[in-house]
């Protein structure tokens, strides 16, 4: 071998790719260390590095280097010496802030050490019960939703005719139940519900009771059980039967004529498109659920159907597709292009 001869392939892309993803490694590593030692709570009053180190009990030198991170990614300010909270720190990551998104970012930790422990996580062997899950699962999604999202969707269905004269909502796995305390604020008019797994109302009921809302809930697994009763409004949104069509069917037996059906999902593509779906796909593999039957697809369940199949499906079944919003998403490194869409189809036949 003549060593001074060059590889026909250059090293560089591969340095540049390992040295991004480490960075971003770090850039985890110092948010999430930053949430646990409590760094934007203590930051709601501006101080100097020195005082945070006081508090934290760290080196000098190393709140120095913490604080210039967090103003590098415009979560701190900083003012001659002194550092402080941006608006968006404050918002979001701030214990003691209605809109924090500190147990959604805490969450990541259990994903993080399943991709730590790949060799592991790829023998696909770790079942969950969703009785244990959901619940956990239920607090987080309920802290996503408030940051924008429901917000949005609230705003969307409003707008419909058939939203501000309906008396009547069911609210179909609704977990938190957010949507419908949202929904009954804006139509003071309309008696909402809740269907879920009895454990999974359990937390239902706490975020029922923090809003004061009247909302009522209803036990049951849409699997097996019928909904009952007759709505004028049936919402799903991002729960594990929003694209199977036995539960589109049981939406219909349920709805009132003329009823609207609006079913919120991520609909993959017919195969995966971008690095971000191959890597979310396989992350959706590395657990299997005990009773929900899980598919290779993230998000999706047995017998799920694709999205122009779905919309098919509910036009045989007596819907009329009114219309498809696409949720816009935050970009990522990744450029992501969303899957996400909310179908509002009406009962006409």
């Amino acid at each position: 071998m003549n060593i001074t001869e060059r590889p026909d392939v250059s090293a560089e892309d591969l340095h540049g790719l390992i040295e991004n993803t480490l960075n971003c490694l770090k850039i985890y590593n110092v948010l999430k260390t930053s949430i646990e030692l409590g760094v934007f709570d203590i930051l709601e009053q501006e101080m100097t590095y020195t005082q945070l180190s006081e508090k934290l009990g760290i080196k000098p030198v190393m709140a120095n280097y913490l604080l210039e991170i967090l103003v590098n990614l415009n979560l701190v300010e900083k003012s001659g010496e002194l550092y402080k909270n941006t608006r968006s720190s404050q918002l979001y990551l701030n214990s003691k802030s209605s809109y924090s998104r500190i147990r959604c970012i805490s969450a990541l930790e259990e994903n993080v050490n399943l991709w730590n422990n790949l060799s592991n996580s790829i023998k696909g062997n770790i079942t969950r019960k969703e009785e244990v899950i959901f619940p956990m699962v239920v607090q987080r999604m309920a802290d996503d939703c408030l940051c924008g999202e429901l917000q949005d969707t609230v705003e969307l269905l409003s707008d419909y005719d058939e939203f501000k004269n309906a008396k009547t909502l069911l609210d179909l796995a609704g977990g938190h139940g957010m949507y419908p305390i949202a929904f009954s604020q804006v139509n003071p008019d309309l008696q909402c519900y809740v269907f879920d797994l009895p454990d999974v109302l359990e937390e239902t009921r706490k975020f029922i009771e923090k809003y004061d809302s009247s909302v009522q809930t209803i036990p049951g697994n849409f699997y097996v059980d019928d909904f009952g009763g007759s709505y004028d409004i049936i919402f799903s949104s991002y729960n594990p039967g929003g694209k199977n069509p036995e539960i589109a069917e049981k939406v219909y037996n349920s709805l009132n004529m003329g009823g609207l059906f609006v079913n919120k999902q991520y609909f993959p593509e017919d195969q995966p498109g971008s690095l971000e779906d191959v890597l979310d796909d396989m992350e959706w593999n590395f657990t299997n659920f005990e009773k929900s039957h899980k598919t290779a697809r993230k998000f999706t369940f047995k017998g799920d159907l694709l999205f122009d199949e779905y919309l098919e499906f509910l036009e045989d079944l007596g819907f009329s597709v009114v219309d498809v919003h696409k949720i816009t998403r935050f970009n990522t490194p990744f450029g992501r292009i969303s899957r996400d869409k909310i179908v509002i189809a009406k009962k006409v036949r």
